[in-house]
């Protein structure tokens, strides 16, 4: 249902990460001939020529779908709201965990390829988008008690 806050927050946290699929989380620049490399939902690739894959970051790419398919699952499952609890709770702690896969992808493109790396603004989109997640949880949680309380006094 559009109308219920909760819904609007789940397609808020499905616009931010949608957007990590098509935004770089972080550059490299190589220290040797500053080179740029950037890291992205496909892996690490040289800016340049946009066909040097250094190196796959396939469990972050799993993650972020995984996450995805969560987050629009969870908005239509209104009519089932424990399950969408649930959902929300398990999503809000995968989702936590993609800027701890894409700090380590980071650190070990900086062991691989010496140089200097900066984030870029989509790294904290999963963060917000958990942040989302767990709002609507709590509005989910609220029409849950009205349901209950109602139900008691029948």
């Amino acid at each position: 249902m559009i109308q219920r806050i909760q819904t609007l927050f789940l397609i808020a946290a499905t616009v931010f990460l949608s957007f990590t699929v098509f935004f770089p989380f972080a550059e490299l620049v190589r220290n040797s001939d500053q080179m740029l490399y950037s890291l992205d939902f496909n892996g690490l690739i040289a800016s340049e020529n946009k066909v040097e894959l250094v190196f796959n970051v396939l469990p972050v790419s799993i993650l972020i779908i995984l996450t995805l398919a969560l987050t629009v699952t969870t908005i239509f499952l209104y009519k089932k709201r424990m399950l969408q609890i649930r959902l929300c709770i398990f999503n809000a702690i995968l989702q936590l965990g993609i800027p701890g896969l894409i700090f380590y992808y980071v650190r070990m493109a900086e062991a691989t390829l010496p140089g200097v790396s900066s984030y870029n603004v989509v790294f904290v989109f999963p963060i917000a988008s958990a942040i989302l997640i767990f709002l609507a949880l709590r509005a989910i949680a609220r029409d849950e008690a009205l349901i209950r309380s109602l139900d008691r006094l029948r």
